[in-house]
């Protein structure tokens, strides 16, 4: 047998394309793949957070023990919401066990959200610009019906999973580049939905306003407000805070509208006028 010790063919270890470029193909399939992962394990823990018995969410709050008003709340006005909330109550269907509570807070921030536990919490920067009660049991129902569709369960559970997932595969919380891709990319998820959350809490919120009041007249009154707001404030500070918590659609109040057509809702009717002690029950003393 004859050997031959053959040279290699000249350039087989010179690429064609710069070596930087094969590193950026890694690292985009790699981040492709940790967004994949974290968007999934919050779909996953969103779905299981809505199973979790609400008891459960009751005794959570109680453990944290969380103040939700400030020194300055109205008892009066926490009282009145209460007291719409029971009226609204058996037209919302709400299960044995849940128990709702509306707070009050002084701050002037346009907002008002559900959370864990069945609390809900009403600033006066929102409530001094309803109108009537018509639009304020609206809102009220809104937020009730997120706590019965275990929305702040999905919401918390999905979150904490999502951080949980993404520190475990880059070491950080989101402060790198896989944090702020994905930031953007869970914000358009995040978007699509809550705006279908907003939906469902606007068909269930508009029933029970048709339950209460027999019309859906001023139950649009909200979204007609947020459109005057956003065309005449100085600043948007208001609609971010608000958009935060509710995400908008520009359709909030055609899809209101429809709602009622289809559920042949009369949509004409008498609105039920504010106490008449409202306003002072929001003014902050010293």
């Amino acid at each position: 047998m004859h050997y031959q010790n053959q040279q290699p063919e000249e350039g087989i270890n010179v690429t064609e394309h710069n070596p930087l470029w094969y590193l950026l193909k890694l690292l985009t399939a790699a981040l492709i793949i940790i967004v994949l992962v974290v968007v999934l394990v919050n779909v996953f823990a969103s779905r299981l957070g809505r199973s979790i018995p609400f008891k459960y969410e009751q005794s959570l709050m109680e453990r944290i023990d969380y103040e939700f008003g400030g020194k300055n709340n109205s008892a009066d006005m926490q009282n009145y919401l209460n007291e719409l909330a029971a009226r609204l109550a058996p037209y919302l269907d709400i299960p044995d066990g849940v128990e709702i509570e509306v707070h009050h807070n002084s701050d002037d921030v346009f907002n008002a959200y559900a959370t864990l536990g069945g609390n809900v919490v009403f600033f006066s920067g929102l409530l001094q610009e309803l109108p009537h009660e018509n639009a304020l049991a609206m809102v009220v129902a809104h937020e009730i019906a997120h706590v019965l569709h275990r929305d702040p369960a999905a919401g918390l559970g999905g979150g904490l999973a999502s951080m949980l997932a993404l520190m475990a595969l880059t070491g950080n919380t989101g402060t790198g580049t896989a944090g702020r891709l994905l930031s953007q990319t869970g914000t358009v998820t995040q978007m699509k939905f809550g705006r279908d959350m907003e939906r469902s809490a606007d068909r269930a919120a508009l029933a029970a306003v048709v339950g209460l009041y027999g019309h859906v007249a001023g139950a649009d009154e909200l979204f007609r407000v947020l459109q005057s707001k956003r065309e005449t404030a100085d600043s948007e500070d208001w609609y971010a805070s608000f958009t935060s918590t509710h995400p908008l659609s520009e359709e909030r109040i055609d899809s209101i509208n429809t709602l009622a057509q289809n559920n042949g809702w009369q949509t004409t009717g008498e609105v039920t006028p504010l106490p008449i002690e409202f306003s002072s029950w929001m003014v902050v003393s010293e």
